[in-house]
């Protein structure tokens, strides 16, 4: 019997999704052809509209909320220009070229802190609570 997930854990795996998908928007064009037009828009969005991240009680740092945040309004007016982009016309847009610079420094501001466990719950990327309980 496995057991369930505690909700540090599963907001320190959505930073880390999120993470993954930071690599997909900085792709610019490439981004879109790896997932798709659904997929660029529905992916970020199904991790980023999260009440812990929008209330900042989520894994992520003060800043890399702001960014994050900053990222989906930038999808929203890409997807509010446009409600029916096929790829071909997203890509034609720029609205790619347009995110990825963003996401470039979102990822990068990801990586200063580091990725966090996927099994063990981090007050910080590489400090597990339990360690970090017992100084």
């Amino acid at each position: 019997m496995t057991e369930e997930p505690s909700e540090r854990l599963i907001e320190q795996r959505i930073r880390n999704r999120i993470y993954e998908i930071l690599e997909i928007l900085a792709d610019c064009d490439a981004g879109v052809d790896i997932v798709g037009i659904k997929g660029y828009f529905y992916l970020f969005e199904d991790f980023v509209h999260r009440p812990s991240i929008e209330a900042g009680t989520s894994a992520l740092s003060k800043e890399e909320r702001a960014i994050v945040l900053e990222i989906a309004e930038f999808l929203e007016a890409a997807s509010e220009t446009n409600p029916d982009f096929t790829k071909a016309e997203f890509i034609d847009s720029d609205w790619p070229g347009k995110i990825a610079p963003t996401a470039r420094n979102a990822r990068a501001l990801f990586l200063r802190r580091g990725l966090f466990s996927e099994k063990v719950e981090e007050l910080e990327p590489g400090r597990p609570a339990a360690m970090a309980a017992g100084r």
